[in-house]
């Protein structure tokens, strides 16, 4: 488990002994076609979940948003759940697997525990998700512009 979270953008920098004590939070787990890993809405389940192989997709069911419509893939190594972890808010979006899915599910409270616990380890993750949610809000800003601007020229 550590070979693998050490390749996780999430957890570079952390040292072979945090590495070790993260992996003690995760648990391997398959998933079938059109299995859900993470209910939009759901206000209980804090963990967040690594891709290791195969594809999810992003689907919102939210009226006010996009009505049951793919919005968007993602491939191996992508880091999921993140956003309802780090709010403890209810989930933003449905999670489901296409095809067959390999993920890690890290214990969102557990994970949230050693940080604070850990601050050294603690201020690398933190800085972490804040890249990683700064790069989606980029990404979203330029998919935003292209609908917006495309028929501006």
């Amino acid at each position: 488990m550590i070979e693998i979270l050490e390749g996780i953008s999430l957890f570079e920098d952390l040292d072979h002994a945090m590495l070790a004590d993260i992996s003690l939070m995760c648990g391997r787990h398959g998933f079938y076609d059109g299995e859900i890993l993470i209910s939009e809405s759901d206000k209980e389940n804090r963990d967040l979940y690594i891709l290791i192989s195969g594809n999810v997709e992003v689907l919102s069911i939210n009226k006010t948003s996009v009505c049951g419509e793919v919005v968007l893939s993602k491939k191996d190594k992508d880091i999921f759940g993140e956003v309802g972890w780090i709010t403890d808010q209810p989930r933003t979006a449905t999670i489901r697997a296409i095809g067959d899915v390999e993920a890690i599910k890290i214990d969102g409270n557990q994970l949230m525990e050693y940080m604070e616990k850990n601050s050294d380890a603690g201020f690398i993750i933190a800085r972490r998700i804040a890249a990683l949610l700064a790069q989606r809000l980029i990404f979203t800003d330029d998919l935003l512009k292209q609908i917006l601007w495309s028929g501006c020229i």
